[in-house]
């Protein structure tokens, strides 16, 4: 799936910040910026504070930040659900890894505000839900290329029809193209959460019929999607009735 432009930018900007390049994060920022001090819950005025927080305040740290899902509730606007870890420079000890919900503002290209919610324990997110929503419309609709889209580059998971693994958009591809000239699948999503390890257990309804009609599957599934960038990058499917660990 292509990105939007401002969706361009905040992978940019994590990336930089996880390569501790703060040069190009500054860049990044408008003059005016407001950013949010994570360490000690106050708020940074301006780029000369933001420098000096990233100068002085996370030198000692390691902290890396994994995007899980976003979306774009409204123009200039982008909210990220992210995986936050942070270690200690010295001896790589863990002193914290929880989810962050990070609320952007863009402007002419620059970001000019951040909100950061720390601990974000819901089990729902509003890009988990959209994701999830258009990539069961393209099943419903045998879209080939609107289930490929929601899969990111180097994605991979086990082909349940054929037994196999499937790597990358190309077999993803072909995998879709397989199902739906094979069968004529309804999927109804009843509920989804988000897990403790970041992945999305979804509950689902699904109908799965052949191409003469036959009835192959009338039941619930579960699937597990684990999500990086707000894409799909793994899968699991138990049609079994039986939730799998």
């Amino acid at each position: 799936m292509l990105m939007t432009p401002d969706e361009d930018r905040i992978t940019q900007l994590y990336e930089a910040f996880n390569r501790r390049a703060f040069d190009r994060c500054i860049a990044m920022l408008a003059p005016d910026v407001s950013w949010p001090d994570e360490l000690e819950d106050r708020r940074l005025e301006g780029l000369d504070a933001v420098r000096a927080y990233l100068d002085h305040a996370i030198a000692p740290l390691r902290v890396c930040y994994q995007p899980i899902a976003l979306f774009t509730p409204s123009p200039g606007q982008i909210e990220v659900l992210a995986r936050q870890t942070v270690l200690s420079a010295t001896d790589g000890s863990l002193w914290s890894s929880l989810r962050v919900r990070h609320r952007y503002t863009i402007k002419d290209g620059l970001f000019t505000h951040l909100e950061s919610e720390q601990n974000y324990t819901a089990p729902t997110f509003e890009g988990v839900d959209r994701l999830l929503r258009r990539l069961y419309d393209a099943i419903n609709a045998g879209d080939v290329d609107g289930a490929a889209a929601c899969f990111g580059d180097h994605a991979c998971f086990e082909d349940k029809l054929e037994d196999g693994p499937i790597s990358g958009p190309a077999a993803i591809r072909a995998h879709f193209e397989h199902l739906f000239a094979t069968l004529q699948v309804t999927a109804t999503m009843c509920d989804y959460a988000l897990e403790p390890d970041d992945r999305v257990r979804v509950r689902l309804q699904v109908e799965a019929r052949g191409a003469t009609g036959r009835l192959w599957h009338d039941g619930g599934v579960t699937a597990w999607y684990r999500l990086e960038g707000g894409l799909i990058v793994g899968q699991d499917v138990d049609d079994s009735g039986e939730e799998a660990p």
